[in-house]
Formats: structure tokens, sequence, C-alpha cells
């Protein structure tokens, strides 16, 4: 973006046009990228996008300018795009960016078919193209189909589908609704917070009436009683356990929750939080495109009729909108774009990655199970130097807990996942091996509650050996946190113990994942195992390879180490 408003300020330095010029910058199959030039006081400026003599939307072009450095430093925040020099705004001329999400409209092209837009009826030229581009190949649709559902109700969509509107998609709409009057009422009772519309959900039932049709989520949010963006981020995670009790599907983003119901799960709601910070501003943490922000006290929401239902809206709707989204707001602008319009975001209201991960492990022990052991387990299992007591760290819900207890070994799980350990501890009771199968919360990063746990592990001094066991762990956390158990494992194994350790290594980096949202760190076996030398454990055995742990259509690269304490 940055390069293309470069572009346009060399292409502009002439005196102001007397109608409509530009270009667009960028044409690709996911994307169209543009600018015009106007008079500053000219009429909105539409943006028409065509396939062929089908004009498939429309879009209003919108006045470049993000607010200045110093004031986005003051706010807490991080502007997107830098202000070039100059003030454009006072200036005869105005720069005014558009764009269009397209990559679902290559379906309805066939081959040759011409992309253009057009300003005021004159198409604008496509740098590297000339005035319009050809379709490459034909889809597997063609434009007929595309204009009957563009006269039946269908629209391009914000992210680039040719999508029902939502203004029409009745079942979705009793969908997100049905989800947001349940989890409204949750979050009341819980946490005493009104849940209302936001971002573009809001956008619609007041300027609207209704949903935007090229919309395709349900945003709503809450204002935290914490005045810092720490302590609101927090209070998120706080609200994202609660519903994982509750039954929902929840994954942690950087300043939202995504939330389904389980039983429903293709339909979502996005939870965003704000907060009133100390200087009375309300804070966005996702971000907002408008220069005013929201300042004095918070007037709380009011109910409306929506949607067939009732949902809540901020007694300061009005002001919100212009915050989020401009003083332009009331304008439709089909080709919206965050990653564009952004000014800026309170980053210290977001979530870290340590949260996201908190979140994603909680979701995934409450939703997921496993009745066998791993394949690492049975490894481990079957050597004849394993020993009787096993302390398995990072354990999860307790998969490999169980297959150890269940031979007869005695076996403490650790997990800083309350949620797992919880789950374990009832599934321990619920098999009849709550004496020999324990379970404890401990965070492997603070270095003083892991040694006493682990001293508390072997009992008195003439315990026998102990097997330290961790499986995907050591790729799930920091780098402090594995130098942190390392050094406490160093410092607390006797002679005779086992180091049993399995993970992906720097190979797997960019192999298929069944699970591909939460944090990895791979990591250098060779370095890995040298380190351990440098500890002083003895290797017993390693392996580097692919084959030790497929799941479904996932065959990762893995390092497996066994090593002794001398």
């Amino acid at each position: 973006m940055r390069d293309l408003l470069r572009r346009v300020r060399r292409a502009t330095g002439q005196p102001a046009p007397t109608s409509a010029v530009g270009m667009v910058e960028e044409f690709s199959r996911e994307q169209v990228l543009g600018w015009v030039s106007v008079p500053a006081d000219a009429a909105p400026t539409r943006v028409d996008l065509f396939l062929g003599p089908i004009r498939v939307t429309s879009t209003y072009a919108t006045a470049d300018g993000a607010m200045s450095q110093t004031s986005a430093r003051k706010r807490g925040r991080t502007p997107s795009i830098r202000s070039p020099r100059g003030d454009r705004r006072n200036s005869r001329a105005q720069i005014r960016t558009f764009s269009f999400k397209i990559h679902g409209l290559w379906t309805y092209a066939n081959r040759g078919s011409r992309l253009r837009v057009e300003v005021d009826g004159r198409p604008l030229p496509i740098h590297g193209h000339g005035m319009f581009v050809k379709a490459p190949r034909s889809g597997e649709h063609d434009p007929e189909l595309l204009q009957e559902r563009l006269g039946s109700g269908w629209v391009l969509g914000r992210t680039g589908t040719v999508q029902l509107s939502k203004q029409l998609d009745t079942e979705w709409q009793a969908a997100v609704m049905d989800l947001y009057t349940t989890v409204r009422t949750i979050l009341r009772e819980e946490h005493g917070h009104d849940l209302f519309l936001t971002f573009g959900t809001l956008l619609g039932a007041i300027r609207e009436g209704d949903y935007i049709g090229h919309d395709n989520d349900f945003d709503v949010a809450y204002v935290s009683r914490e005045r810092s963006g720490p302590a609101a981020a927090a209070e998120l995670v706080s609200v994202a356990r609660t519903l994982i009790d509750r039954g929902y599907r929840v994954e942690a983003m950087s300043s939202c929750l995504h939330v389904v119901d389980a039983a429903r799960s293709k339909n979502r709601i996005d939870i965003f939080h704000t907060y009133v910070d100390a200087d009375g501003e309300l804070q966005h943490p996702f971000g907002y495109t408008g220069t005013t922000p929201v300042t004095g006290e918070w007037q709380g929401s009011r109910e409306i009729d929506f949607s067939g239902g009732r949902a809540l809206v901020p007694v300061r709707s009005e002001e919100l909108l212009a915050a989020i989204y401009g003083d332009d707001w009331r304008r439709p602008k089909t080709g919206f774009d965050w990653k564009i319009e952004r000014r800026g975001e309170d980053v210290s209201g977001q979530l870290t990655p340590a949260q996201r991960t908190t979140v994603y492990w909680a979701d995934y022990y409450a939703h997921n199970g496993h009745t066998e052991g791993s394949s690492f387990a049975q490894f481990v299992q079957d050597r004849h130097d394993t020993a009787g007591t096993v302390v398995d760290i990072g354990c999860g819900d307790g998969r490999d807990s169980f297959h150890f207890g269940s031979v007869g070994r005695t076996v403490v799980g650790l997990d800083r996942s309350d949620v797992g350990v919880a789950h374990a501890r009832d599934r321990a009771l619920g098999a009849g091996l709550g004496e020999r199968v324990t379970f404890e919360v401990c965070d492997l990063g603070d270095a003083e509650r892991l040694a006493a746990v682990l001293d508390a592990t072997r009992g008195g001094d003439g315990a026998g050996p102990v097997v330290h066991y961790t499986r995907f762990v050591l790729h799930a956390i920091t780098e402090d946190v594995q130098e942190t158990l390392l050094d406490v494992l160093g410092d607390t194994a006797r002679p005779g113990d086992l180091l049993a350790a399995e993970f992906r290594t720097d190979k797997d980096a960019h192999r298929q994942k069944a699970h591909p949202k939460h944090y990895r760190r791979y990591q250098d076996a060779e370095a890995f195992v040298a380190d351990l030398r440098r500890r002083g454990w003895e290797l017993l055995y390693e392996v580097e390879s692919d084959g030790l742990a497929p799941w479904g259509e996932e065959d990762p690269v893995l390092c497996r180490v066994i090593a002794r304490r001398p």
C-alpha cells in the first residue's frame, strides 16, 4: 500500500484535475487495488467493477490520510499507513483509494472475458494490462449464471466470494441470532457485560436497518471494566474459558474470539473486546479507520428489533461508527478492506501468543479425547530400562499418562492447562486409576513450582529412577520456557533417571498440519541433542524421521530422544 501511495504522489504532483483520473495499481486473482484523484470538494467517487457487460459491484473510493505518528503513539496505537508530507485534504486535489476482493469472480468468467474498473462511466487504466484484464481460462460457471444470481439477490462478498446477500440468507440469520442471544445471556450472567453489535453488523443495523448484504460475519463486542490493554486482554481469555466451559468451540485471535456452537459449527459470531483507558478514550484492540475517537463516559447500550429478534446497540452508535469507519461511514463501500483502511490499533490490548495458546488448548481438551496411547508412549513402554515411575510433562488430557498407568506404572501428569488436567482427573477416577495416575497444574516456565512438583513425585531418598517423559511439548513452548524446563530437570534428576522426548523438527515446518492454528517452534534436532550432552545427559537413542507418528493425512518429521542421567 505504501508503494501505491508513493506512486500516487508522484503521479499527482500537478494542479488538481477537473474530473476524476486514476489507475488500477493491482489486478490479481485475489484483489483489485487502485486510486483516483479528484478535486477536494468533489462528490463521493463511485467505482464500478465489470465482468464483460455485467456490472458486478460498486464501491466508493475513500480519501487517503492517516492520523499522525505522534497522535498514534500518544494513544498507544500502531498506525498502518504513514501520512505523506503535507495535508492533501487541504490541497486542490484529493487522493481516494478503493479495492475489491475478487477471487470468487473468476469462476464465472469465460476465457477471454474482459474485466475492468470504471469511474464516471470511463475505464481506468490497469497497471501492466491496459484498460482491461482478460480471464486466462474459463471458470466452472459462465457469466450468464452470474447475471442470474446478481439479479436474484446474490452479491460479491467482502471476502471475494459470490454469495447470497446476508439480507436474504434467512437460515444464516436465524443461526447467528440464536447463537448471539444465548452467548449474550451467558456474558451478562457470568461477567456482567452487555454484548452489543459492532463493526459491520452495527453498521448494517444503523445504516441499513438490516445486515450489510456483502458482509460475511456477525460482530459483537463488550466494554471491559478494565482500564489497561493487558488487563482487558486477560479478561477476554476469561470470557473464552467461560464459553468453553459452557460447551462452545472458541478460537482466540489477537483481538477477538471466534465462537461457534459445537452442534452447529457452520455459523459463528466474533466477540471483540474494548475498554475505556485512563484518559477516558474507548480503545479498540482490533483497530479503527476513523480519526475521531470516542471519549467521555460510556453510556451503555440499548435494545432494538433486529433480524427477527432483539439485539443491543451502543447508545452512542453513530459516534462509535465514525470512530471505527470514519466520518463517511454512511457511504457504502463494498470493497472495504481492513488491511488497507486500518489507521491504527491498540496493540497493548491484543492477546499474546501465550494467551491464544492457552485458549487453544483449553478448547482442544474440552472437545477432543484419545482412547489409546501414542506411538511414542508405546515405544518408551517397550524399552527394558523404562522405570516404574513416569512424570508426563505436558500431559494434556492424560492420553499417555493413562497408557503408562494401565500397565502398572505410577504416573504424575503435569500441564499448564487446568481444563486438560480437570478432564484427566475425572477420567482417572472413572477408570479406577485415581491413586496410580495423578495430575497437577504446573506452568513449565515456573522453575520453583516445577522443581517442587518433581521433588514431590520422587518421594524419599530410596525411591527408584524416574522417566521424565515429554511428547509434542518442546515445540509447543517458547525457548525460554524450554531452558527453564531443562535447567530444572538437570538440577533435580538423579543417576539412572531417563529423559524421553519427542518433538517436531525444523524439517517439519512446511508440511501439512491437521491442526495448523496453534503455536509451534520447530527445532534443530542436532542442536537439541548437542545441548543435552552439554548438560550432562548420556544419549541412549536418537532419531529424526517421518513415519514415527502419522495421523490421518499428516506425517510429521519428529525427533525422538532417550537420554540417561549418569
